[in-house]
């Protein structure tokens, strides 16, 4: 059965989104991680509330720019996924050729 393209489009940005919101919560697992790690040898209170405060920008402004490419994705999912998907079934029919002539 093929799946027409609209159809592999949808699984690709589905796939993207979900891809997207696992690296989102592993990086604020790691930022934690990272946090605890550096705050338990600051050497001061003030250090460790400057680190707080580093890693909520960091990961805030990480967590936007991954929604904004999420919202991208979304919007324009047909410009970025079709040509790929149709390249891709070009090579394919180029290697199936090449694998009957010999």
């Amino acid at each position: 059965m093929v799946r027409s393209v609209d159809s592999r489009i949808t699984s690709l940005v589905r796939r993207d989104r979900l891809l997207a919101v696992a690296f989102t919560v592993l990086m604020w697992v790691f930022l934690a991680l990272v946090y605890f790690a550096a705050s338990s040898v600051a050497s001061s209170t003030t250090v460790s509330v400057v680190l707080l405060a580093s890693m909520l920008m960091l990961g805030a402004f990480n967590t936007a720019s991954i929604v904004g490419m999420i919202r991208t994705y979304a919007a324009n999912r047909d410009l970025i996924y079709r040509e790929d998907i149709l390249n891709l079934d070009r090579a394919r029919q180029q290697r199936a050729g090449v694998g009957r002539a010999v």
